[in-house]
């Protein structure tokens, strides 16, 4: 929706972000009103290194099965979009973008000491040279989302778990991006200050991935749901579910009628103390008995509590509270785990 696909390369398609396209029109603007195109040149060519460096990562990913959705181009650079990261290989993974970045900066360099172009004063071919080895530099900073945190996790992980290796990264990772913040605001540098904000975020999320998939590993539905919910009845009325909530300490209740699920109600349901239950009841959202706290989590992304079922008989009830109990506790067992090891 928000990218343009251009071709595919090794069966991975290359996609311009919407907001790559408008900061290339945005070069190309200032090529044009200064009279000279060495930047609009500059910035395609090294796209071009972008797109060679999340290769490298892709043709080494692709070697431990992971699927590579597409490479997207941003204006602060390229992510490879990977199904998953297989622990095993990250680390080779992780440093294989970086060796691409630096074969091409080095190779262009001594290629620039024979031979160069000259684009309206400026060695461009030198010029690229230098801009693949920051790339390739950069990337290895060990702090998420650079290549750099994902080689230091793999090292990391050996000792202290996959978990907790990525806390570090991750949090190594925001105090770059903070740094980089305060610098771009004190000299006014857009670039900096988008490239912060890219790295906090980016390290944010990988936390926040890698937290999910590692805690509730192996985790099924009802190994972290409340069994036997309270449940009210469709013709209770509202008053009474008032002090019926207040009494149990609950924000919401399954709605049972002859011992069939029928509904669901919370707090977020009533608008006012006239009627009765099945007046503001909704449906609920099931999960089975068994089905994968992932999958859990997608469906109460826009409510609040699922209710688990086996065989259609309801069996339990899981809330976002329920969520948050089970991974601090499931944190500490994967961190005193790690320590045993």
């Amino acid at each position: 929706m928000y990218s343009i696909r251009l071709f595919k390369i090794m069966g991975i398609p290359i996609e311009l972000h919407i907001t790559f396209i408008l900061f290339l029109i945005i070069i190309v603007a200032f090529s044009i009103i200064y009279d000279s195109i060495f930047w609009a040149i500059l910035f395609i060519l090294l796209f071009v290194s972008v797109v060679l460096h999340e290769l490298g990562h892709s043709y080494v990913a692709k070697k431990y099965g992971v699927r590579i959705e597409k490479i997207l181009l941003l204006p602060i650079g390229g992510v490879a979009m990977m199904d998953k990261i297989p622990k095993e290989g990250e680390l080779k993974i992780g440093i294989a973008g970086p060796l691409v970045s630096f074969a091409i900066g080095i190779s262009l360099l001594v290629i620039s000491r024979f031979f160069d172009v000259n684009v309206d004063g400026y060695p461009l071919l030198y010029t690229l040279s230098l801009l693949n080895l920051i790339l390739g530099g950069f990337n290895l900073i060990p702090a998420f989302p650079m290549d750099g945190g994902r080689i230091l996790r793999a090292i990391l992980s050996k000792k202290y778990g996959y978990l907790k290796s990525t806390k570090i990264a991750v949090n190594i990772g925001k105090i770059l991006a903070l740094i980089m913040l305060l610098l771009g605001l004190l000299s006014m540098n857009v670039m900096l200050i988008l490239v912060s904000l890219f790295v906090y975020f980016g390290a944010e999320q990988e936390g926040k991935v890698v937290e999910v998939d590692e805690v509730f590993k192996n985790i099924k539905a009802k190994d972290i749901m409340t069994p036997n919910p309270i449940c009210v009845s469709p013709d209770m009325s509202i008053e009474e579910f008032l002090d019926f909530m207040l009494k149990h300490k609950y924000f919401g209740y399954p709605v049972v009628e002859d011992g069939k699920l029928v509904g669901c109600i919370g707090i977020n349901n009533i608008h006012k103390k006239d009627g009765i239950v099945r007046d503001y009841m909704e449906d609920p959202v099931l999960v089975d008995e068994d089905e994968d706290i992932k999958e859990v989590l997608k469906k109460m992304s826009h409510v609040d509590r699922v209710f688990v079922v086996k065989n259609g008989k309801l069996e339990g009830i899981i809330s976002k509270t329920d969520i948050l109990r089970a991974m601090n506790i499931l944190e500490l067992k994967e961190e005193l785990d790690s320590q045993l090891n």
